[in-house]
């Protein structure tokens, strides 16, 4: 199991979820589209949050490997 592989799946899985809700917004101003912008609001900040947690993963997986490479040396 491969941590760094893992955040990097995480970090697309965010970037489709900013994606999407991004041309869900610009989507509101053609007529009769039924989007609520509450929403939208949670899932950009959902996306900005999963952003952080999978970039802590990657940065701690690297330290943990470097701190091993520093015992092993």
């Amino acid at each position: 199991m491969n941590p760094i592989a893992i955040a990097q799946y995480g970090l697309i899985a965010a970037s489709n979820r900013l994606a999407m809700s991004s041309e869900r917004i610009v989507n509101m101003q053609v007529e009769g589209a039924d989007v609520d912008l509450g929403d939208e609001m949670v899932n950009l900040m959902m996306a900005k949050t999963d952003f952080g947690a999978n970039a802590a993963v990657i940065r701690t997986a690297d330290e943990m490997q470097g701190a091993l490479l520093d015992i092993l040396a």
